[in-house]
């Protein structure tokens, strides 16, 4: 069943330190291509006695392409399998750079089979609920959401608005603590201190933070898209915005 959606990659928090995070967009749902009866298992909101979420069965038979809506993810099923599938891709990329000619100083104490192991080994220990994983709630208003998305994804790592004060040596910035209930706090750095925080969240030259991917991609966009917007509800119209003497001559 590909999918919709894009991921953006953030590299800074409120107070512009080193938190690398993703963004996923991911449509409530799928696309169902094949004619034949699938049967796939469907998680159920509600707990069995023993605390486990409870798990069924569910046939589908389709006959031509249909969206299936699917607002519900399991959430501690998905840090699970986030946990499992970023360390398995860590583990991919440290023997690759470590099989390489030239291999980065700060991977060799990996060198070990042992040391990789015990590595991860520890790392599943301390965050044995799996990795920290937000799910928002299925957005409804689709205005809305895509000109918060558009404003959020490409935003700069500090707004001008939350400098506070600036002395040529010095500059005061305002972000939200969230480690103490998200209150608003000014913070003071040396400004070549303050220029080095937010410079190195300059994504590389060619570099893209935001990426699609299921019936959004680039190779499978052009042949899925289009029965999937046949499927789905069309958007509302929106009225072209007005120009600047139609404004002027409103009143």
């Amino acid at each position: 069943m590909p999918r919709k959606g894009h991921y953006v990659l953030h590299t800074f928090g409120s107070d512009l330190k080193r938190q690398v995070h993703v963004h996923f967009i991911v449509s409530a749902g799928g696309l169902k291509l094949s004619g034949k009866a699938e049967r796939f298992t469907r998680y159920i909101k509600r707990k069995a006695k023993n605390g486990r979420i409870k798990k069924k069965k569910v046939t589908v038979l389709v006959n031509k392409p249909n969206w299936v809506h699917w607002s519900f993810f399991p959430h501690k099923v998905l840090r699970k399998r986030y946990q499992n599938l970023l360390i398995e891709h860590l583990k991919e990329r440290i023997q690759k750079e470590l099989r390489s000619d030239a291999p980065d100083p700060d991977l060799m104490v990996f060198s070990e089979p042992s040391a990789m192991k015990g590595f991860f080994d520890d790392l599943k220990k301390e965050y044995k609920n799996g990795f920290y994983v937000h799910i928002s709630k299925e957005r409804k208003d689709l205005q809305m959401t895509v000109g918060y998305i558009g404003r959020y994804a490409r935003r700069p790592p500090l707004s001008e608005v939350r400098i506070k004060n600036y002395t040529g040596e010095w500059i005061t910035f305002e972000y939200k603590d969230y480690r103490n209930g998200g209150g608003k706090v000014l913070h003071t750095l040396k400004t070549i201190d303050f220029i080095g925080r937010l410079i190195r969240h300059i994504p590389p030259h060619y570099f893209n933070v935001i990426r699609h991917f299921g019936i959004l991609a680039s190779r499978v966009k052009k042949k899925y898209k289009g029965i999937a917007d046949c499927l789905l509800e069309p958007p509302p119209e929106v009225d072209e915005a007005p120009t600047w003497r139609e404004r002027q001559t409103a009143f």
